[in-house]
């Protein structure tokens, strides 16, 4: 427990370091002495069907982007933030990549983008849209839509207290007691992934926007409502913050 408690203690300083001096070299080394916990936090959401080297690849990512836009007078430790990074990620990834019932394409589009086009619809009309409205966004029939949101609500990933069989017979037990197989091929990582180095250039509201909406799930009027502005000016600095970054990464691609 002591020298566990110790290493936590020299992590933490050498990310004080890191974020004093960007050394290259530092921020290397830091990622590599959490490899344990990526591994620990992805292991701990290995389910059938669902690659776990893919979960560790997308606990790998939040990690990176954690130790670049983390904050150290924040009243919390990196680790911490470190690992909520890493659940959000691999949560998406489950929504984003994973459905429990075969689905047709366009059905799986218009329901990974209600949200979107909702909130857009919101800052527009000021008020929640109605389905004929959403339709008519959409290009599409009433009935599409409604069969859109009927598979939407149907996609449900296991929760880690849910409970399913290893093997055929076998006791059930829950997902968060299943321990998964570390990838002998992960020998590499993303040294540094182009989306967040485009998002690094933005001001510090438009990050805390981006962070808030695609980091933490947050709605824009839930934005709004922490930033104490209108919905609308959530949208609008949602929609500038996107534009500068497709830039930014259009100007640095080769």
């Amino acid at each position: 427990m002591e020298n566990t408690a110790l290493h936590h203690s020299e992590t933490e300083k050498l990310v004080e370091t890191y974020l004093r001096t960007r050394d290259p070299e530092l921020r290397t080394r830091i990622i590599e002495r959490h490899e344990n916990l990526v591994r620990s936090v992805a292991h701990k959401f290995t389910r059938p069907g669902v690659p776990v080297e893919d979960l560790v690849q997308a606990a790998w990512i939040a990690l990176i982007g954690a130790l670049d836009r983390f904050d150290p007078e924040r009243a919390t430790r990196f680790s911490t933030y470190a690992v909520h990074c890493m659940v959000g990620e691999i949560k998406r990834y489950f929504r984003d990549r994973t459905w429990s019932i075969k689905v047709p394409r366009q059905l799986q589009e218009i329901a990974a983008n209600l949200g979107r086009m909702q909130d857009d619809l919101y800052a527009r009309l000021e008020r929640e849209p109605t389905v004929p409205e959403m339709a008519q966004a959409f290009g599409i029939s009433e009935e599409t839509l409604l069969e859109a949101m009927e598979v939407g609500a149907a996609y449900q990933p296991l929760g880690l207290d849910d409970r399913y069989e290893l093997n055929s017979g076998s006791e059930g037990m829950p997902l968060y007691e299943a321990v998964g197989q570390e990838d002998p091929h992960l020998d590499t990582m993303i040294e540094q992934a182009p989306l967040y180095r485009a998002m690094e250039s933005l001001d510090d509201r438009r990050q805390q926007v981006l962070r808030m909406r695609f980091f933490d799930g947050h709605s824009q009027q839930e934005v709004a409502d922490v930033l104490g502005v209108s919905q609308m000016q959530v949208s609008r600095l949602e929609r500038s913050a996107l534009k500068m970054m497709r830039e930014a990464m259009s100007e640095a691609a080769p």
